[in-house]
């Protein structure tokens, strides 16, 4: 078997040689016309087998690597589904993203509405798409309240921070995100955020 060394000099090589000439094994046409027939013939058989091995161990590595990610999603999709399940009243918000504009360049684009929902504990990553091109943000409920920016960061002085307050009945917030690359602009302007908490199973009132 292969191993990861191995696979990386040899693929460079591969690479390297397949610009330097146009022989199996990156030989050079000297050494190649000096062959016989019979070992050119050997040497294309060896050379279309080593390629051979390395396409089936870059897919098995793309599978292996693709059933890890699958298998982490999968974990958290059950782990969330549990508190959705378990979640209790005002456990759960849901929250929409809408109005304002998007600086891109010069201009201030606008984007395609987002709502979604959120555990307790829970950060989500949203898109929000322009006509050409889109923005990330991340959104996350916690005890404190729901905090929204523009990166991973969410405990930086950039974020906006939404304290609980009458979500039971809905709320309406303005916000602008800072660009954190250009002191004193911003990415996301003028947007509306409207939060509530979300019924669940095990709702008992909607007055807390």
């Amino acid at each position: 078997m292969l191993s990861w060394t191995k696979i990386t000099v040899y693929t460079i090589f591969l690479l390297f040689s397949g610009c330097a000439a146009r022989y199996p094994m990156g030989m050079d046409e000297k050494t190649w016309q000096s062959l016989s027939p019979q070992r050119r013939a050997e040497l294309r058989e060896k050379e279309a087998m080593e390629e051979a091995k390395l396409k089936a161990m870059r897919e098995k590595l793309r599978h292996e690597e693709r059933m890890r990610e699958l298998a982490i999603e999968a974990k958290k999709e059950e782990r969330l589904r549990i508190l959705y399940h378990r979640a209790g009243y005002g456990d759960i918000v849901r929250i929409n993203i809408s109005g304002g504009c998007i600086k891109a360049y010069k201009t201030c684009e606008p984007y395609r509405p987002v709502s979604i929902l959120l555990v307790r504990g829970e950060t989500k990553r949203v898109k929000l798409a322009m006509r050409y091109g889109e923005v990330e943000l991340w959104v996350r409920y916690n005890e404190t309240g729901i905090t929204i920016d523009d990166d991973r960061d969410l405990d930086d002085f950039d974020a906006a921070v939404l304290l609980p307050e009458r979500w039971n009945h809905g709320r309406h917030y303005r916000i602008s995100l800072a660009d954190e690359y250009r002191k004193g602009k911003t990415t996301l302007t003028g947007a509306t955020v409207f939060v509530r908490y979300f019924p669940t199973a095990t709702t008992t009132s909607n007055c807390r």
